[in-house]
């Protein structure tokens, strides 16, 4: 058998299940390999007390069980994003201020994930609060790509998307609020997918009200990324809208149906005016051609800037740190990014705000319509292939860090705005081997169509044996 980290977490999950292997084993292979091998910055805290005792639970459960089926994925490891409540269990939120934070309740997702059987074995690691695009907070090391660790891994899941490209994990947790999934994804090279509006629960400990905040799922596979996002909208919570259930009885299963031909645009260029680098702009015309091979229709269009859209977004996304309830004195401890972000938040009016959300609603509706005439949009994820580790980050200028992160992150806010389903696939490598995420963005409610075409896209160009030994 392969090494447990090299197995994917649907295969670990059949081992587990099997009795080839059990939980205890696993979790213990994993807590070795975050101890040992976390050379990327993916944990700030490393639970192990919490993971061993939850294995030994799981494996009284597979001892004394019934003929009753358990979770396909019951026993498999899994990172928890560091701005996510753990009862007991140490939550930074990346932050000086939380740094020694111990929650008396687990949060709503932690609470949904355990009970889909998976063992969360640490909190990987987030700027402060998830504000950046980049993951260097002042409480731990920075998140790395694991490709080149020269290279940040983004954020503000960068932890998650490092701990699985590095396969320290088989598959993590994360949230996106502006790209906060996928550009980690792109520069560790792995699948991010924020899903439809609604899908998952957003609260009520992490909603943000505005609709624009998603969990989901990091993964190597895009089976395991279907199998994680069941679990992930297997209960409906606050502020979740149902979107319509896969015809398939489940994403995982979506996977491996049927897949019609589709009609895809490729865009060029970003939202935010950032300049696309030559080898992202050949990335998306290379999976163009992949995807007219696999007998798709495939249309090419221009992305233009829309200077009205990244304006409302940026106040809109400046509102959710100006809303953070701190203990007082706790202004001087945060991050310059922060603060500013703090300080745009409170000289916005709430008639600004408003007008904002309005004009961003708008301009969203305005890229719908513009593209109602296909079943996918490609664009690349960020407008350049990597970063390195410093290179956004500036305490001295935070306005133009801000205008720096914008640029870079480019047109991920779409899918955050439109609440449409978006996925960075590492389906293109740059000349010197980075990858270079290409993000496929579908209509609302059709996370499987995504999940479909993305399965296909894996089978035609497999990207499996291309991860570093960590």
């Amino acid at each position: 058998m392969s090494e447990l980290h090299e197995l994917s977490a649907l295969d670990l999950g059949s081992v587990i299940a099997s009795g080839e292997t059990s939980p205890v084993d696993v979790v213990d292979h994993f807590l070795r390999r975050a101890a040992e091998a976390d050379t990327v910055g993916a944990f700030t805290t490393i639970a192990d007390t919490h993971a061993r005792e939850s294995a030994r639970r799981a494996e009284r459960t597979l001892r004394d069980r019934s003929d009753e089926p358990l979770p396909a994925l019951f026993g498999v490891p899994i990172g928890i994003k560091d701005l996510e409540e753990t009862r007991g269990i140490r939550t930074t939120l990346g932050s000086r201020v939380f740094q020694d934070w111990i929650p008396d309740a687990d949060g709503e997702i932690v609470t949904i994930l355990r009970a889909g059987g998976l063992i969360d074995i640490g909190k990987t690691t987030v700027p402060e609060f998830g504000a950046a695009c980049y993951t260097e907070p002042d409480i731990a090391p920075p998140a790395r790509s694991p490709f080149d660790l020269a290279c940040g891994a983004a954020g503000s899941s960068g932890g998650a998307a490092a701990s699985v490209g590095a396969r320290l994990l088989p598959f993590a947790q994360g949230s996106d609020t502006a790209g906060s999934l996928r550009s980690p994804a792109s520069v560790c090279g792995v699948i991010g997918l924020k899903p439809s509006r609604g899908l998952i629960t957003t609260g009520p400990d992490r909603g943000d009200n505005m609709g624009l905040s998603a969990r989901g799922p990091l993964a190597r596979t895009v089976r395991d990324t279907a199998a994680l996002l069941d679990v992930l909208a297997s209960r409906p919570g606050a502020n979740t809208v149902h979107p319509p259930a896969p015809s398939a009885g489940s994403y995982r299963a979506a996977c491996d149906g049927p897949l019609p031909r589709l009609r895809i645009a490729v865009a060029h260029g970003s939202i935010s005016g950032g300049p696309v680098a030559a080898e992202s702009a050949e990335a998306i015309t290379r999976t163009g051609l992949l995807l007219e091979s696999l007998g798709h229709t495939v249309v090419r269009r221009d992305q233009a800037e829309d200077p009205l859209f990244t304006e409302s977004f940026t106040l809109a996304f400046a509102s959710l740190a100006g809303g953070l309830l701190l203990p007082p004195g706790a202004e001087p401890l945060l991050r310059p990014i922060v603060r500013h972000l703090r300080a745009i938040a409170t000289r916005t009016t709430a008639a600004e705000l408003a007008a904002a959300l309005g004009t961003l609603q708008a301009r969203a509706r305005a890229w719908t319509l513009d593209h109602a005439d296909v079943d996918i949009v490609i664009t690349p994820t960020i407008t350049r292939p990597t970063q390195t580790l410093g290179e956004l980050r500036d305490d001295a200028d935070p306005a133009g860090e801000l205008a720096a992160m914008t640029a870079f992150t480019g047109n991920t806010v779409l899918a955050n705005a439109t609440g449409f389903p978006a996925l960075s696939l590492p389906v293109e490598w740059s000349a010197r081997g980075m990858p270079i995420g290409v993000m496929f963005t579908a209509g609302w409610g059709r996370d499987d169509i995504l999940l479909r075409l993305a399965a296909e896209v894996e089978e035609a160009a497999p990207w499996a044996e291309r991860y570093p030994n960590v």
